[in-house]
C-alpha cells in the first residue's frame, strides 16, 4: 500500500475497500483502473506498493461516474473515446473527477456521440439533452467539488445517510461523520459495545444521536453489500 507521504490529502482505498464502497466487483475496478488483458480505461493516481493496488479518492470518483455511464448502457469503447477527448481539451488525466466536465462538457458528449455512433450515447445527447442533464445532476448530487481547483473534494455515498462523507483531506478519506470527523466504523463499533444504546454512545462521544444512527446504518449497509 502507498505510504503516508503519498496519500496525504489524496485518500487511499485498496481495491477490496473501493468495491465495498462502490458496490461493484473488485475485478471490474481492477480492469478499469489497472487493465485486465487490455489497456485500462482510467489512469491510476497511486503507485502500487507491497503488491497491493489502491485507488485514490480521485480514482474512486472516476470509477463512480464510469459505473453510472455503464449503467446507461454506454460502451467502454465510447467511454474511452470520451475520456481521451476530455483529457486533451481539459488538460487533465482525470476529467471525470473535475467540475468543468460535469458542467461545461456537453460538447464533448455530443462530439463523442457523433464520432462513435453509440446508440445509447446518442440517446443521451439527442434533442435538448434532457437525459444527459438527469445523469449529470444525479452524479453531482452526491459529489462536491473544490471551489478553487474544481476537483472532486467530497462524496456522500448514500442518500439515506447524508451525514456520512468521504473527504480525502480528512482521516485519509475513510468514511466519517461529516459534522464531527469521527470515522463511521468507530461509532458503529461503539454502538455494538454499548449494546445498541444510541443515547449513551452519543453522550460518550459528544455527537448528535443521528450521527451514531447514520454511522451504524452506513456500516451495516456497506458490509451487507460486500457479503452479498
Amino acid at each position: 500500500m502507498p505510504d503516508g507521504s503519498n496519500i496525504i490529502g489524496r485518500g487511499v482505498y485498496p481495491v477490496a475497500t473501493a468495491a465495498k464502497l462502490l458496490r461493484m466487483p473488485s475485478a471490474r475496478i481492477r480492469s478499469w483502473v489497472y487493465g485486465n488483458g487490455s489497456s485500462p480505461v482510467l489512469i491510476s493516481d497511486l503507485p502500487p506498493e507491497d503488491g497491493q493496488d489502491a485507488l485514490s479518492f480521485i480514482n474512486l470518483i472516476e470509477v463512480l461516474f464510469l459505473s453510472e455511464l455503464r449503467g446507461y448502457g454506454i460502451s467502454l469503447q465510447s467511454i474511452r473515446a470520451m475520456i481521451e477527448k476530455a483529457r486533451k481539451l481539459m488538460g487533465t488525466e482525470h476529467p471525470f473527477a473535475i467540475r468543468q466536465f460535469h458542467t461545461d462538457g456537453k460538447a464533448i458528449w455530443i462530439e463523442t456521440a457523433e464520432d462513435t455512433g453509440d446508440r445509447r450515447l446518442v440517446d443521451l445527447t439527442d434533442g435538448n439533452g434532457a437525459m444527459l442533464e438527469v445523469l449529470e445532476r444525479s452524479f453531482r448530487k452526491s459529489v462536491s467539488f473544490d471551489q478553487l481547483t474544481g476537483t472532486a473534494s467530497q462524496w456522500r455515498p448514500s442518500a439515506d445517510q447524508p451525514r456520512v462523507i468521504l473527504d480525502p483531506a480528512r482521516r485519509f478519506g475513510r468514511p466519517i461523520d461529516g459534522g464531527t470527523g469521527i470515522p463511521t466504523e468507530v461509532l458503529a463499533d461503539a454502538l455494538r459495545a454499548e449494546g445498541g444504546d444510541v443515547a449513551r454512545v452519543a453522550k460518550l462521544w459528544e455527537v448528535p444521536t443521528d450521527a451514531v444512527e447514520q454511522a451504524a446504518e452506513f456500516e451495516l449497509w456497506i458490509n451487507r453489500r460486500m457479503a452479498a
